[in-house]
């Protein structure tokens, strides 16, 4: 395993998932397999074949390592994305078989049973918390790796009292942010604030810094602007080539410290913008703001400053 990537050479475990076995792009049989993005690539030209994989990990629950030798399946497994962690009982709902009064007696421990599990510590929190985060991972199209991570630093922000006086769906999308960082798959503040229900860009990033201060363990790293690339030539239909080109832009960029201090989907965009034009894959710049979810004032601005000091001739 090299830099989180799965090399493609076992083929025939790839052949029986059905994935295939040559790029569409380009020919190569060097395909990577991330599953912490749940993406597949091609190790030669970049080209993103999926980027919604199955999580092919065991799913069996193990307590023990002669549990692991079994591979027993008991239930669910153990996720932080639920309040419980699947860790409850729960009382069915077939009564066909009880008298009247079992019925009732029935329906009582029901009601006892749904009680206590919102009885632990946040537990009410959480039971409002956890559905928001799985709905809007899911419109986001993150992979289950990330829902993980951001239950987790909620969990943590939770226990720290980050959301004494706050609301619990900025801390949700603050816990997203995040967790897309520490996966190196981010997404940015518009994005998630967008899928929140009535919460700002500006209130998420508020609350972003406050998780910060309060968890420093998490240790977020910064956003490089490479990690933008593959996804927005991924929305807008680019050829893995495009992707190439617009990484060697921006690695011109950085030996020229063009890219300190800008918004880093900003210049991903800007090199996604010049890579199209170069190779005759033109978008227009509306369709590039669209997808990096920026103006056309910052993608002309950085457009400019990359074609001026890179010394770019076929830009028009």
């Amino acid at each position: 395993m090299s830099g989180g990537f799965l090399i493609g050479n076992e083929k025939d475990k790839k052949k029986e998932r059905g994935f295939p076995l040559k790029c569409p792009e380009c020919g190569s049989t060097h395909i990577l397999t991330d599953e912490e993005r749940g993406e597949l690539k091609c190790g030669n030209c970049g080209l993103v074949i999926t980027d919604s994989l199955i999580d092919s990990r065991p799913e069996w629950r193990a307590f023990s390592p002669e549990d692991i030798e079994k591979k027993s399946r008991i239930g669910p497994p153990s996720s932080l994305t639920t309040p419980d962690r699947y860790l409850s009982t729960t009382i069915g709902r077939d009564r066909t078989f009880f008298s009247p009064e079992g019925r009732a007696r029935i329906d009582r421990l029901r009601r006892l049973q749904a009680r206590s599990s919102l009885g632990v510590p946040g537990g009410r929190n959480l039971a409002r918390a956890m559905p928001e985060m799985k709905r809007i991972s899911s419109q986001l199209g993150m992979p289950s790796s990330i829902l993980e991570s951001a239950a987790f630093v909620y969990r943590k922000a939770l226990s720290e009292g980050v959301t004494k006086g706050r609301s619990i769906n900025a801390v949700v999308a603050a816990a997203l942010y995040a967790a897309s960082r520490l996966h190196k798959s981010p997404r940015t503040l518009e994005e998630i604030a967008e899928m929140s229900k009535r919460i700002s860009k500006k209130e998420v990033a508020r609350v972003y810094r406050i998780i910060l201060n309060k968890l420093p363990q998490l240790r977020v790293p910064l956003i490089e602007p490479e990690e933008y690339v593959s996804r927005l030539a991924v929305d807008l239909n680019l050829s893995g080539d495009v992707q190439v080109r617009a990484l060697e832009i921006l690695e011109q960029a950085k030996e020229l410290h063009i890219t300190r201090g800008k918004l880093p989907i900003g210049i991903a965009a800007a090199s996604i913008y010049i890579a199209a034009i170069e190779l005759d894959e033109r978008r227009t710049q509306n369709e590039v703001c669209e997808a990096a979810q920026i103006t056309e004032v910052t993608l002309r601005t950085r457009y400019k400053e990359l074609v001026k000091k890179l010394r770019l001739t076929k830009t028009n």
